[in-house]
């Protein structure tokens, strides 16, 4: 997960950030997936949700489920939406999506 740090740290630089990871919460018909940022996940997205007012945008055309911590039903389509959030070019898009699996 170090591109996934990598990028979330570029993407905040004034929020200190030592890993992000996607995590998997899973109920009996339901896996969700978010990005859980250490050591302080709730500063972090709160300043990333001021330097990109459009998440949420974004976020409901992907199907975001919170509106706290993007939430997606799939891994693909939480790093898709935050590729698209960044404005990651093409290559960055497709390596962040093979460092996740």
């Amino acid at each position: 997960m170090q591109v996934l740090t990598l990028i979330m740290s570029r993407a905040v630089p004034d929020v200190q950030i030592e890993s992000a990871e996607v995590v998997e919460s899973v109920s009996r018909t339901l896996s969700l997936y978010w990005i859980r940022v250490k050591p302080n996940h709730d500063k972090y997205w709160e300043r990333f949700m001021v330097l990109y007012p459009h998440w949420k945008q974004v976020g409901w055309f992907r199907n975001l489920g919170s509106r706290f911590v993007p939430i997606f039903p799939s891994r693909a389509m939480l790093i898709d939406w935050l590729s698209d959030v960044l404005g990651l070019t093409q290559g960055e898009r497709n390596f962040l999506q093979l460092c996740v699996r």
